[in-house]
């Protein structure tokens, strides 16, 4: 099922919409774009994806994942100035104030385990 979820969602966005409206499709996105940062860099580091899960609204996940930037996407990161990598970040940013709910979260959880990334397929 994973496979499939990551390929319907690679597929909407081969188009580079300016952003997105669907809060599933945006948490896979900042789940999996952290995600490669953090393996690309820090593959010790993976499990800091699993903050994520703990936030209460989508302001709260954009904060984290800034941190995850500051701290991952620096020097060391190979696709620091990539376009895709620009254009993951803008679609996390662009995104209104949203509360979460459990199987929000859930999902979280779930997209944490993905290993194929948008990052190195758009």
């Amino acid at each position: 099922m994973e496979d499939e979820k990551h390929i319907k969602i690679k597929t909407e966005l081969e188009d580079r919409p300016k952003q997105v409206t669907n809060l599933e499709v945006w948490l896979y996105v900042v789940v999996n774009t952290a995600k490669s940062i953090i393996d690309n860099t820090s593959k010790n580091n993976l499990d800091i994806v699993m903050k994520f899960a703990n936030c209460n609204n989508t302001s709260q996940i954009q904060y984290e994942f800034d941190i995850i930037q500051g701290k991952f996407g620096r020097e060391k990161f190979s696709q620091r100035y990539s376009p895709t990598y620009l254009y993951l970040c803008s679609l996390v940013a662009n995104f209104p104030n949203q509360e979460l709910s459990d199987e929000e979260r859930e999902l979280i959880r779930q997209y944490s385990t993905v290993n194929t990334y948008l990052l190195y397929e758009l």
